[in-house]
């Protein structure tokens, strides 16, 4: 009895440090509750195919009174990075970024991501790293780059 009380206990006056939840999840055909029921649905002649994020938050009153706003960082196969601004208008709430991918190229598919809190004085109230997140390094940034793919460069240069 001592131990369930000892449990009940911990499980009551535990917190959730952490204000953000992301999941990642890839969406193609599987995604559609018709492909399980076998119901039709005129979706399956045209999938919806690429990645989602999906975050949900839940700030102390105390955050959420600074004007918080959500910047997500992307980063592609090809290194490429796209920055979304989302603001927080709800102390609880849910979004879902969408990625949509109709080609086969690896390079248009998400690598690795990062989510940022901010107050409205710019600084980082929370933060939601990818596990191969790491900080982009350019090299020959101030160079010239050539206009033939580099796939298709010559070995040599």
């Amino acid at each position: 009895m001592q131990v369930f009380i000892l449990i009940l206990l911990f499980l009551f006056t535990s917190c959730y440090k952490g204000h953000l939840y992301v999941q990642h999840e890839k969406i193609d055909r599987d995604a559609l509750a018709s492909t399980y029921i076998q119901t039709p649905d005129p979706r399956q002649a045209n999938p919806p195919r690429g990645q989602k994020l999906s975050v949900s938050w839940d700030f102390p009153l105390s955050l959420y009174k600074e004007d918080l706003n959500l910047i997500l960082t992307v980063r592609y196969w090809n290194n490429q990075e796209e920055t979304i601004n989302y603001p927080i208008t709800k102390k609880r709430g849910y979004t879902t970024f969408f990625f949509e991918d109709h080609t086969n190229d690896r390079s248009k598919r998400i690598l690795t991501y990062m989510l940022q809190v901010h107050n409205k004085k710019g600084e980082v109230i929370e933060e939601w790293k990818h596990h191969f997140w790491t900080k982009l390094i350019e090299l020959n940034k101030d160079e010239k780059k050539p206009s033939v793919p580099s796939e298709r460069l010559p070995a040599n240069q």
